[in-house]
């Protein structure tokens, strides 16, 4: 837990020095919160059937997102909102501060586990199951496009979801008037009740699997780099697409569920936004 408390304390120093900031400060805040806007489209990934899994599926989503002032709620991170191209994170989010340096969220998701169904390779691994995850996290735009962010995420239902930890930095640039262009690195460190879910090997699930029973405890669970481009179509669509690559690290990558520790996506997108 010594990760988890390093973070909250670090978020709430940034919260403070955000509120600490000089008067002129809370002009650049997201403006008209009273304004709705919102999204809805057609979202396909093309990725392995879990982590840590040597083949791939292609899942269609009808992703949307509705914004109300600092409140949104999305099923997918792939949008960003009209007014300040903020980023859209999954769930039901509050932005408790949103300046043009800062911005603090937290938001709750419906995170549906995983199904021994998913793929042929977890056949006797017992299901994950469905829980409600709260994550905080906290993004701090730097000069010249370069954004970094820190996020802690937990299960709130203790049905062995654990806790995650997230950090990762960014760049965006414009390519044209229409296009965006952003790549980014990230890096996650899962606690020993996640790995234990997720790549772990119980006595029951080796025998009913015939996988090695297998305990692992906290570390690093994956790294990776991504990049993406987002095409504003007209003032009302947008086009998204974009991929990424990663390692899974530490004990994650030990677990005999683990058939390749190299992983990679495709995404794309379309929406309408109003």
């Amino acid at each position: 837990m010594r990760p988890v408390l390093l973070l909250l304390g670090f978020a709430c120093t940034a919260a403070q020095a955000a509120d600490e900031a000089p008067a002129a400060a809370p002009a650049a805040s997201t403006p008209a919160a009273t304004e709705w806007e919102g999204a809805i489209g057609p979202q396909f990934l093309l990725a392995p059937e879990y982590s840590g899994s040597a083949r791939r599926k292609l899942s269609v989503t009808p992703g949307f997102y509705l914004r109300y002032g600092r409140l949104s709620i999305s099923n997918s991170g792939g949008f960003v909102t009209r007014r300040r191209a903020d980023d859209v994170f999954r769930g039901l989010g509050l932005d408790a501060v949103n300046t043009e340096r800062l911005r603090l969220n937290f938001a709750l998701r419906l995170d549906n586990g995983r199904r021994s169904a998913d793929s042929p390779a977890l056949a006797g691994i017992e299901n994950v199951r469905r829980t409600i995850r709260m994550r905080s996290s906290a993004t701090w735009q730097l000069d010249e496009g370069w954004k970094a962010a820190a996020g802690w995420s937990t299960d709130l239902l203790g049905r062995g979801g654990g806790n995650l930890i997230d950090l990762s930095i960014g760049h965006d640039r414009r390519l044209s008037p229409r296009i965006v262009w952003n790549v980014g690195t990230g890096i996650t460190w899962a606690d020993g009740r996640y790995t234990r879910s997720y790549y772990g090997v119980t006595p029951d699930e080796s025998i009913a699997s015939g996988y090695p029973v297998y305990t692992p405890g906290s570390g690093l669970r994956d790294v990776s780099i991504g990049t993406g481009f987002r095409m504003e179509i007209d003032p009302r669509w947008m086009a998204l697409w974009g991929g990424s690559i990663g390692k899974v690290m530490g004990p994650a990558a030990h677990s005999p569920l683990t058939t390749s520790t190299r992983q990679w996506s495709l995404n794309a997108g379309v929406a309408w936004r109003f």
